[in-house]
């Protein structure tokens, strides 16, 4: 069994490298250039290192990105101060979530500790909280023992939530396809093979872990145990893989809402679970509770870039490119087999939702808004602060 992880969210496998600015299509020569909307977009899932906020937000300003909320703030006590004030450095373009202090796990009354912990947190800056899937996964309590996602003894941190109105980003258990075996069948095979470690399959069959749909379950009794907390299913709900269950939750449960990171290539496919028209309408109908979110990774370094997934390889500028213009069309655009932004993810391509602009506006930055209180900058970064680092 994988030994209890620390709070800290390292910055796992980023890698990348300076980039140009990218060319206004990629469309065939016959096609009239993509051009993306001009909307504002708020991305409300990103995990950017402790002094890399301006470098981060000059990179999506490039994509259109005017504001990241970034998911790996540390606890109170292990730097979280210095978080928000890298965010305040980077001209204000940042919004910070807090993680909880998992050490707390190895004593009784963690709960009510890490409960004290976030309206600290939220004194010092934090707007939110970040569960990582390590919770049901490697997070043991004070007996060994895994702790579950719904586990009783963290009740008191996730009603404090609701009671600050601090949103809780959860992820839980997904994708799917991590829980099957790591052979050339498995969609997930490229990353896989890339990141053996990310496989839980040997490990449940020996009993070790629990299974993908104990974890989900969990996570539904967690979201409905506290009616007041706003939970963000990140990754689409934590089940891509099947949008009609994500679309029975948010029918079930008025404070949950979703975002769209590293997803859109799970979303985007073509089957009988995906069709376009069936996920222009999921859109549609949810357009309240769905927020822009793309799993960005900023660090220091050639090596310190991550677009959804990483493979062995540091990103090139294309594929940079490739992520968010691809991620544009599918929100924007009806077209066909738009190339995947991560490849490395599934090897198919998608196809686009073509979404009206009103929609549009609520996913990109109207819902991140009504939830986070986030002020849209009145004005471009300046001049030397442009472009890519």
């Amino acid at each position: 069994m994988r030994s209890a992880v620390p709070w800290v969210l390292a910055l796992v496998g980023l890698a990348g490298c300076k980039m140009r600015q990218p060319p206004a299509a990629s469309h065939s020569p016959s096609a009239a250039p993509f051009r993306r909307a001009d909307i504002p977009r708020i991305d409300v899932h990103t995990h950017i290192a402790l002094g890399a906020g301006i470098r981060a937000a000059r990179l999506l300003e490039r994509y259109g990105i005017v504001h990241a909320v970034n998911l790996s703030g540390p606890p109170p006590d292990h730097g979280l101060a210095d978080f928000v004030a890298d965010a305040d450095v980077a001209y204000g373009r940042l919004t910070v979530f807090t993680n909880p202090n998992w050490s707390y796990c190895n004593e009784p009354a963690y709960g009510v500790r890490m409960a004290a912990d976030l309206v600290r947190a939220r004194d010092l800056g934090a707007r939110g909280l970040k569960i990582a899937k390590a919770l049901g996964l490697s997070i043991t309590g004070p007996d060994g023992k895994l702790l579950a996602v719904d586990d009783p003894g963290l009740d008191p941190l996730f009603q404090k939530a609701g009671e600050l109105g601090m949103p809780v980003a959860i992820h839980t258990g997904d994708p799917k396809a991590f829980w099957e075996e790591p052979s050339e069948q498995n969609e997930r095979f490229d990353e896989l093979k890339a990141h053996p470690e990310w496989s839980f399959w040997e490990e449940h069959r020996k009993g070790l872990l629990p299974s993908w749909q104990e974890l989900f379950d969990a996570f539904v009794r967690r979201v409905a145990r506290h009616p007041r907390t706003i939970f963000i299913g990140v990754h689409f709900g934590n089940n891509p893989e099947d949008p009609r269950k994500v679309a029975e939750l948010l029918d079930r449960f008025p404070n949950l809402y979703i975002d769209l990171a590293a997803r859109v290539p799970a979303i985007g496919r073509r089957d009988a679970a995906h069709d376009q028209a069936a996920m222009r309408a999921f859109f549609i109908k949810y357009q309240d509770r769905i927020l822009l979110g793309t799993d960005t990774g900023v660090g220091h370094g050639p090596h310190s870039l991550m677009f959804g997934s990483t493979g062995t390889e540091p990103p090139t500028e294309r594929d940079a490119d490739r992520f968010f213009e691809s991620t544009w069309r599918y929100l924007e655009t009806a077209d066909r087999d738009i190339p995947s932004p991560t490849p490395i993810q599934g090897r198919w391509n998608i196809d686009g939702v073509g979404l009206p602009r009103e929609v549009l506006e609520k996913i990109y930055y109207r819902n991140a808004q009504r939830l986070l209180g986030i002020k849209l900058p009145k004005e471009p970064l300046p001049p030397q602060h442009r472009g890519i680092p």
